[in-house]
């Protein structure tokens, strides 16, 4: 059976409870939704809470490669390719890219190649 919408909208609330207003408040709009997440995962590579960004990756990986085709989809678009790993003076991220699972790393890889000259 294909992952979907409702049981990652549980999953996310119950492993990051402090998100569960701002999922809540996207009425059920999955690519808003995953959007949601992804900003929780970038404040934690930014604040390098490791446990918080390791758990953010498993679960987008196995909603990534368990899910059916939307969640796939929001996952890569909505997700992945919003993510920066990149060190500025102030924030250190690219630690993070060694915690990224390869299915993901790939998508990033891919998006973000389109954009280098």
């Amino acid at each position: 059976m294909a992952m979907h919408r409702s049981l990652l909208i549980k999953e996310l609330k119950k492993a990051f409870p402090d998100i569960t207003g701002d999922l809540n408040a996207e009425e059920g709009l999955l690519t808003f939704e995953v959007e949601v997440f992804s900003r929780y995962a970038q404040k934690c590579i930014d604040r390098v809470d490791r446990l918080q960004v390791e758990a953010c990756f498993e679960i987008a990986r196995r909603y990534y490669v368990d899910g059916n085709p939307k969640m796939k989809d929001a996952i890569d678009v909505c997700f992945v390719e919003p993510l920066d790993f990149k060190n500025s003076k102030k924030t250190k991220r690219s630690w993070a890219w060694d915690l990224f699972p390869a299915v993901l790393k790939e998508l990033h890889t891919q998006f973000h190649s389109q954009f280098r000259t």
